[in-house]
């Protein structure tokens, strides 16, 4: 599943960023990887996802629709 199709308030952990290099890297300087535990806590039908990272002091993050449409995730729930 990808990181878009994830509900509300799902936790998920993230199998795999299949993203350009450029996309990638800032990802990683956001502090997302793979093997992140991270739930989703705000998400609509349009714009930024809002994603906390619960394997790394609980940041927040928002990400884009469209690279969240590369990030592959897994439910852990």
């Amino acid at each position: 599943m990808l990181l878009s199709e994830a509900n509300n308030d799902q936790i998920v952990k993230i199998v795999s960023i299949e993203a350009g290099k450029g996309a990638k890297q800032r990802l990683y300087a956001l502090g997302i990887h793979p093997d992140d535990i991270v739930q989703v806590v705000s998400k609509s039908n349009f714009g930024p996802i809002l994603v906390k990272i619960l394997s790394k002091d609980n940041a927040r993050i928002a990400i884009g629709r469209g690279i969240a449409q590369k990030i592959k995730v897994e439910n852990i729930n």
